[in-house]
């Protein structure tokens, strides 16, 4: 904008003085920034992307691959474009970081009328967490290097790392409900709804345990034996991003 108040103001100090040399000089110059300007604004508006990921979830260690295409829908051809893939900058702030970057999510291209470019790199999650990726972002201009124009072409997609799953082997959890549907080898918690039989009285067992029937028919205390059981329960975790 600065220059074009400046040409403008050249020119007329050229017609007011009859400078006939330097007003052509500044119809030109004017002449010129008009043409850079539209060819600018053009060539901007004609750009569209699309942005592919093979995978949205993943697990540490694993490699997703991204896949950019840019299209030049304008018959004019596009003389350069900086294309970025823009990623969160926590995702680079440890060592190791987050996400390496294998290939380059930055390029410089230039379109033909009607042709695209495809921009290809990968990356690593190193780190569990919810990453962004994206959106991309362009930027090109006139030849001259006097208009730069920027355009957001993509929304973000979304990556959701998951930390490695050890298996563990030989190791037992107890049931927060100790009775339940299903018998268990240790008799730490036994259920009175199943009884496995009945054995003489021993001291300190519980009236509730005495079996009145085996005591009556044989005339000396018996208490009643149960089967040990626990709950079998399992775990929901919802994914509110598929």
């Amino acid at each position: 904008m600065k220059w074009f108040v400046v040409v403008i103001l050249l020119l007329t100090v050229a017609l007011s003085l009859g400078l006939s040399l330097p007003a052509y000089a500044m119809y030109t110059l004017l002449g010129v920034m008009l043409v850079s300007r539209w060819m600018a604004r053009a060539w901007v508006n004609n750009l569209s992307a699309l942005r592919e990921c093979n995978r949205y979830s993943v697990n540490e260690g694993d490699t997703v691959a991204v896949v950019i295409t840019l299209q030049n829908a304008g018959r004019l051809p596009v003389a350069w474009v900086l294309i970025e893939d823009l990623l969160p900058r926590r995702a680079f702030m440890h060592q190791p970081p987050s996400l390496t970057v294998i290939g380059h999510r930055t390029e410089l291209a230039m379109l033909n009328g009607r042709a695209g470019h495809t921009m290809f790199y990968q990356l690593r999650c190193n780190r569990r967490g919810y990453y962004q990726i994206g959106p991309l972002v362009v930027e090109t201009g006139d030849l001259f290097g006097l208009h730069r124009r920027y355009r957001v072409l993509t929304t973000p997609h979304f990556l959701m790392v998951y930390p490695t799953v050890v298996p563990l082997e030989g190791f037992e959890l107890a049931s927060r409900r100790p009775i339940g549907e299903v018998r268990i080898s240790h008799r730490l918690y036994e259920d009175p709804t199943r009884i496995a039989g009945v054995r003489r009285y021993q001291a300190g067992d519980p009236l509730n345990r005495i079996h009145w029937r085996a005591t009556a028919r044989t005339g000396e205390f018996h208490s009643k034996i149960f089967e040990p059981s626990c709950v079998v329960g399992a775990t929901i975790m919802l994914d509110f991003h598929q």
